[in-house]
């Protein structure tokens, strides 16, 4: 059941990918970006909604463009056709990366690191309430065991289940290209945590 929800998640992910920078263009999508920066300075502030902007341009000057044309190669001298065919794809390839697909592309991948940057500003929490659930799983589990009492596979299955259909949602959510509030994708994460603490608690080896 858990690969079956990270093939989806991964598909849908897929799907995103290809379909998105075909139904809006670059504008559209950083408009997106704007609309949530706005958001963001709204709940933490300028200070820290700038160093979430500021963390996005590092990730994209830290990787290749998608609209960038690939580098010429070097062509040995020889007969003047394979020069003139070497002119042509050269130039067939300046018109496809420049085209308004792949320059949504770099939004839609511009968007993604940007919501990406915006959960790393607040991974701190996260970590936290990670161990606070942990704690609190094993804790429970410790319990259970010392009084006997029987794990529920049920509930570590579907607790597990639960807990990975919650982080592929907020993978997909990386890549919508509407307005989101990091809200919603931070909420969605805090119950993905307790959720999988359940499942801690009720997990059990069979030997």
């Amino acid at each position: 059941m858990i690969r079956i929800v990270w093939i989806a998640a991964l598909c849908c992910v897929l799907c995103l990918v290809l379909y998105v920078p075909s139904a809006f263009s670059p504008d559209q999508l950083m408009q997106t970006v704007r609309a949530e920066h706005e958001i963001n300075t709204r709940l933490w502030g300028d200070a820290a909604a700038g160093k979430i902007l500021e963390r996005m341009l590092d990730f994209q000057a830290s990787g290749a463009a998608v609209s960038t044309p690939p580098a010429a190669t070097v062509q040995v001298a020889g007969p003047g056709v394979n020069t003139a065919m070497a002119a042509e794809v050269g130039q067939m390839s300046m018109r496809l990366f420049s085209s308004p697909y792949f320059k949504s592309v770099d939004a839609l991948f511009g968007l993604a690191a940007f919501r990406a940057s915006t959960l790393l500003h607040v991974l701190p929490l996260l970590l936290v309430f990670l161990l606070i659930c942990a704690v609190d799983g094993f804790a429970v589990r410790s319990v259970r065991a010392r009084e006997f009492v029987a794990h529920s596979a049920e509930v570590f299955t579907a607790s597990a289940t639960v807990g990975i259909a919650l982080l592929a949602l907020v993978l997909v959510g990386v890549f919508l290209p509407f307005t989101l509030s990091p809200l919603y994708t931070i909420g969605a994460l805090l119950l993905m945590l307790f959720v999988l603490s359940r499942a801690i608690s009720n997990y059990h080896l069979i030997h």
